[in-house]
């Protein structure tokens, strides 16, 4: 199994968080949701300039209670919370 250093595991960790920060701050109507397990899912769409990090913006994955999902997202000064145990999941599995 190949050792992960930190640096590794938070450019891994911040790179499904990120992913899972564009897909949860997405509301969906409740007709998309009741429509979505019909249809399968979209390709993810890279991510426009915008939505890019700042030069020495830095985000960080704290994954405070796997079983739940519950994932806080550390981006510069501001703090993102979101619930999704498959993100949490594979994050704590790519620290093993």
């Amino acid at each position: 199994m190949q050792e992960v250093s930190r640096r590794s595991f938070f450019k891994q960790a911040g790179a499904a968080a990120a992913v899972a920060a564009a897909a949860g701050g997405v509301a969906l109507a409740p007709s998309a949701l009741a429509g979505a397990a019909a249809r399968p899912a979209a390709p993810e769409a890279p991510l426009a300039p915008h939505e890019e990090l700042q030069q020495h913006e830095e985000l960080i994955a704290h994954v405070k209670n796997a079983r739940t999902g519950e994932i806080s997202l550390f981006i510069g000064q501001r703090e993102v919370t979101l619930r999704d145990r498959t993100i949490a999941a594979r994050l704590v599995r790519a620290a093993r």
